[in-house]
């Protein structure tokens, strides 16, 4: 790219990718290589037919990219999977929180291949401050996050954000596991923005780096299997009622159970979806008071009694800081001689839950996994045992989505992007 002016400040190429719509003019979108514009008849300049990397998201609004990414810095599961999903995992070199990524559902699906969740570079410290200069050093291309979770998690201001932004690389992401609290930020509009759901979030991911076809593709086999799944539940009277209770925390390490809502105020959200998916009967129900978990000791179980037990974060906690806190939760439960009088661990109704970072292939799991738990006399018998140290592939005539179709689509979504 030629310049004729050398006090005159065109973007570079790693600028273009970088910077969206809304912090360049068109004029300098159309100083970048490879970027062609054309006027409308009002006016306005648009990006020309060359152009296929541009998505839209709140907070940010609209992105556009001169080309794929080349280094993403991920979320702490849920991107990671979309990104999977898309055949972009392998871009990832950072991460919010790589202990929730649970990557063992990958293993069923041939030929799928990512990273190692802990060769991912942290973007925070230990105890939770932004590694500013770590996120210079590694100069990505894309924060596949949303940027409000920086300021609310890590201590950034908005003005950090902006830095970051403009000097390291756009954020495009959307915080919409849960429900957020009404102290969330709102950078950069300063205005409360929408929550997503899950085919939104591949179809927007999909938009900006080429794979709008994957996309479609990934949805519509998602959707399919879900309906099929949903459609199959039984009547709400032959369903157990559940409790889900966190896999880590328990009396001997904190002196109570957290019991959760298995269900969220926000229809969107996906920190949970697989339980309100398959119509959960929760034994706590009314239990709550507003909030989203509430504190259980052996008695309040004893007194509402579920019929099954299920660990929420289980799959995560079954390796937690080198120990496995998920055992021991559970085995702290089966040797308590309170403990031994529930329902649940008398019939052995006890089993590992899923990650509350899923995207569409880890939540096609872990709704499988729930469904075959919950209600085996129509999905089949769960064949794990919770305090195996895997989870169990499901026999090929028993498994309730096709994961071939699922690999293939994974597959001939790697190496490059869509057809355009």
């Amino acid at each position: 790219m030629a310049k004729t002016d050398p006090d005159e400040t065109w973007p570079t190429r790693r600028e273009c990718v970088k910077y969206g719509a809304t912090l360049l003019t068109a004029g300098s979108l159309a100083g970048c290589s490879g970027v062609s514009s054309e006027a409308t008849e009002s006016g306005e300049t648009k990006a020309g037919p060359d152009r296929s990397f541009s998505g839209t998201m709140a907070p940010v609004g609209e992105l556009r990219l001169e080309s794929s990414p080349e280094t993403i810095v991920g979320g702490w599961g849920f991107e990671e999977d979309i990104l999977t999903a898309l055949g972009e995992a392998d871009k990832l070199i950072a991460a919010e929180g790589n202990q929730f990524w649970f990557t063992g559902f990958y293993d069923q699906l041939p030929g799928v291949d990512v990273p190692d969740p802990d060769s991912l570079e942290l973007v925070r410290t230990d105890d939770w401050s932004l590694r500013t200069e770590v996120l210079y050093e590694l100069d990505p291309d894309l924060f596949a996050t949303d940027p409000n979770r920086f300021i609310s998690y890590y201590g950034a201001d908005e003005g950090d954000i902006s830095e970051i932004n403009d000097s390291i690389g756009p954020f495009f992401g959307n915080a919409s596991r849960r429900k957020r609290g009404d102290d969330w930020p709102t950078w950069p509009g300063g205005e409360s923005y929408p929550y997503y759901d899950i085919p939104e979030f591949v179809s927007r991911y999909g938009a900006l780096l080429g794979k709008s076809e994957t996309a479609a593709a990934i949805n519509t086999l998602y959707e399919q299997a879900l309906q099929e799944m949903r459609s199959r539940v039984p009547p709400v009277s032959d369903r157990p009622t559940v409790g889900l209770l966190n896999a880590q925390i328990n009396p001997g390490n904190e002196g109570f159970f957290r019991a959760y809502n298995p269900r969220t105020e926000i229809d969107k959200a996906y920190g949970k979806k697989q339980y309100r998916d398959l119509g959960v009967v929760d034994a706590f129900e009314g239990e709550y008071g507003g909030q989203s978990g509430i504190q259980v000791d052996y008695e309040a179980l004893l007194d509402i009694d579920p019929d099954v037990l299920v660990f929420h974060f289980g799959i995560n906690y079954r390796d937690w800081n080198g120990e496995d806190a998920l055992r021991k939760t559970v085995e702290g439960m089966r040797d308590s001689s309170l403990g031994q009088e529930l329902t649940a661990v008398q019939e052995d109704e006890l089993y590992v839950g899923g990650s509350a970072y899923q995207g569409p292939i880890i939540n096609l799991f872990q709704t499988e996994m729930l469904g075959k738990q919950l209600y085996p006399d129509e999905f089949g018998e769960w064949p794990g045992e919770i305090t195996a140290g895997e989870l169990p592939a499901i026999p090929e005539g028993e498994q309730l989505f096709d994961r071939d179709e699922l690999a293939d689509i994974l597959a001939e979504s790697s190496g490059g992007t869509d057809s355009q």
